[in-house]
């Protein structure tokens, strides 16, 4: 009976202790990831920078694929997070949610650039990663048309079909999803200014849909 009463918060410790690891190693690989790009980074990069061993680092992700796993985890994690608070801090249907929202992506985007700028090869090479990918696109994008309906009805945004909707809904995380790639394709540097602007097209964009 002893040794239970010793057990149970002790491994309630180590559980925390292995938590932590596991969020310090993806907050580090993500540091690397943006600024030489996954390429370029290995499991021992990581586990160096961390200051801990290759097999620490493998109790807790089995290979590079697995910490880009946890990543896509965490950015729907904050993602999904973000817009539930921006919901109960705002007032429902109200440009001011819009703007917030807006600037939220841009700072997830910003985050998690390295796994924007890299996209297209990362899940054609993990096709794990893919099918994931697809559940979190396809919810975001039943997320924006669920939200152009509503802003709809409540009448900031003009009347629209089914049709005009789905429109609407593509072409706005079109730019969500690509606005770090034109950056670069384009030329220009990837900086927290340039990123606004895709928060400023988002917001032309709406601007032809908008009542007043």
């Amino acid at each position: 009976r002893a040794q239970k009463r010793i057990s149970g918060p002790w491994q309630e410790y180590m559980m925390k202790q292995s938590v932590n690891t596991r969020r310090r190693i993806l907050a580090k690989a993500i540091q690397l990831f943006n600024g030489k790009g996954t390429k370029t980074v290995t499991t021992n990069h990581i586990a160096a920078a961390m200051g801990i061993s290759p097999g620490n680092l493998y109790y807790h992700f089995r290979s590079k694929e697995d910490i880009i796993h946890g990543i896509l985890d965490l950015m729907d994690e904050s993602g999904f997070e973000a817009t539930r608070r921006i919901q109960s801090e705002t007032v429902p249907m109200s440009l001011e949610t819009l703007e917030r929202k807006f600037r939220v992506i841009q700072e997830i985007n910003w985050r998690f650039r390295f796994f924007k700028r890299e996209l297209p090869s990362l899940i054609m090479n993990d096709p794990a990663l893919k099918v994931r990918f697809k559940k979190s696109h396809d919810a975001i994008l039943f997320m924006l048309r669920d939200s152009i309906q509503s802003y709809s009805k409540a009448g900031l945004l003009r009347k629209m079909d089914d049709g005009e909707m789905d429109l609407l809904s593509h072409e706005l995380w079109l730019v969500i999803l690509f606005w770090l790639n034109y950056l670069e394709i384009s030329g220009m540097k990837v900086t927290k200014k340039n990123i606004e602007m895709g928060s400023n097209l988002l917001r032309e964009i709406l601007k032809s849909k908008m009542t007043a």
